[in-house]
């Protein structure tokens, strides 16, 4: 239990003391030049107590030992059917996971939380005593220096309220593999509302992940040498914090997602070691033809993949889509459909995407010709909430011609219903469908002459 309550208090009635008289009057309500006199000499008194309360603050945060501030607060309201879900009831667990900061001080930990539909999130800050939270420092909490935990229902946020990407920050369906950065976030364990003028010393860039029960160890760069750090077992959960080495223009997250054994690791780490078939054995990270690939003693095996197979249906359903025109310009469409199937968890979804014509392709130069780089492009999204069978789904889109280019003024948005198995659902259904992919309808849109997509 820390002592500073106590101390604080005994300070400030001692301070109280020596400005209160034994008949209870204040010292310094007295009106003559005496009295005022006296007033300023026993401020010395009060500044000494501050100092020395604020000294042994530092020595208590030194050791690990912070006040307990107001627990963090949940960024949105939570929803069952929407996005992540909510927390299942005693189904997040701390791991024992402990890294220590660049600078020090409380450690750094994980903590994954099981949702209602069916992903497993990770919460990531500092802890003390057995618990996940975050630091009042850095304008975090208005500095007050404390300790405040972060409450399971705390998720990571999602930014889109019910629209997800293929990953949202820090969760993913259970039963698959993960690898994630996430560069600039404050040593408080929060995420800094602006970078401009922050120090680089005050930031860090955090790696983590859940590699599945094949996981051994993994292997890593640091500033000076390598290491390595054996992951959680059952799990395969890592974790790396790294001094930032630079100010990120904006807070950044990254994920791969992959199936447990297969996925390879992501800088700065070196190297995953799985137990395959009762061997160990290592992936290293891929690199392209033309860079150097690292070498490793005793390399897993590769997995055969099989091509995507195209949608195995194409239910031909009526897609409406009404164009937003506003100054003669095109600023965003509403789509409508009826949904054939229900949406019961995160691992079915409905996903609409527009393709980019062939020759919007992005080009390489190589040997001094244009080479399309191939695969299409395009843009989509995913609806991250369940839905009824039979539901009349509205879709409010921003920018649907985003990604068309000049001299293109048609595309084409279709509507899959993916159930992607082991995987999530993807927001990208523009190069074919992938297992269990559904092609629910499609629809040419078509500005109006004069109108700029």
């Amino acid at each position: 239990m820390s002592i500073l309550p106590k101390l604080e208090r005994d300070l400030v009635d001692a301070a109280h003391r020596r400005l209160v008289g034994a008949d209870g009057v204040a010292v310094g309500a007295a009106k003559t030049a005496g009295a005022r006199v006296t007033t300023r000499r026993l401020r010395l008194p009060l500044i000494a107590a501050a100092c020395v309360l604020a000294m042994a603050s530092i020595t208590l945060a030194a050791v690990g030992v912070l006040r307990t501030g107001r627990p963090v607060r949940p960024e949105e309201v939570l929803n069952p059917r929407v996005g992540e879900g909510i927390p299942v009831r005693g189904a997040s667990r701390l791991l024992p996971l402990r890294v220590a900061d660049p600078e020090g001080g409380l450690p750094w930990g994980m903590r994954i939380v099981h949702t209602t539909r069916g992903e497993i999130c990770v919460q990531i800050g500092r802890v003390q005593n057995g618990q996940l939270g975050e630091l009042g420092i850095d304008g975090a909490f208005h500095d007050d220096g404390r300790f405040h935990p972060i409450p399971v229902v705390a998720l990571p946020r999602d930014a889109f309220r019910g629209r997800i990407f293929p990953v949202s920050p820090g969760c993913q369906l259970e039963g698959t593999a993960l690898t994630a950065e996430e560069k600039g976030r404050d040593r408080s364990a929060d995420w800094p509302t602006t970078y401009r003028g922050w120090p680089k010393r005050d930031l860090r860039n955090i790696y983590f992940g859940l590699l599945g029960p094949e996981a051994v160890s993994v292997a890593y760069h640091t500033d000076a040498s390598g290491r390595s750090q054996q992951v959680v077992p059952g799990l395969g959960a890592y974790l790396i914090v790294k001094a930032a080495t630079r100010v990120p223009p904006s807070g950044g997250y990254e994920a791969s997602p992959g199936t447990p054994g297969e996925l390879a690791p992501e800088l700065p780490m070196t190297s995953i070691t799985y137990r395959l078939d009762g061997k160990l054995c290592e992936r290293v990270p891929s690199v392209a033809p033309w860079e150097t690939a690292y070498h490793v003693g005793d390399p897993c095996p590769s997995i055969p993949r099989a091509p995507r197979p195209a949608p195995t249906r194409d239910l031909r359903k009526p897609l409406s889509v009404h164009l937003h025109i506003r100054h003669d310009e095109v600023t965003g469409a509403t789509l409508n459909f009826i949904a054939p199937y229900a949406v019961t968890s995160a691992r079915s979804a409905y996903t609409w995407g527009i393709r980019t014509p062939p020759a919007c392709e992005p080009h390489n130069l190589i040997n001094g010709k244009h080479v399309a780089t191939g695969g299409g492009g395009g843009t989509g999204e995913t609806l991250g909430r369940d839905v009824n069978k039979g539901a009349r789904i509205t879709w409010r889109i921003g920018q649907p011609f985003a990604l068309t280019c000049a001299g293109h003024r048609t595309a084409t948005i279709e509507v899959f219903y993916d159930t992607g198995g082991s995987l999530p659902p993807i927001a990208l259904r523009v190069q074919g469908g992938a297992r269990g992919t559904v092609l629910v309808g499609r629809a040419t849109i078509k500005p109006p002459p004069g109108i700029r997509p």
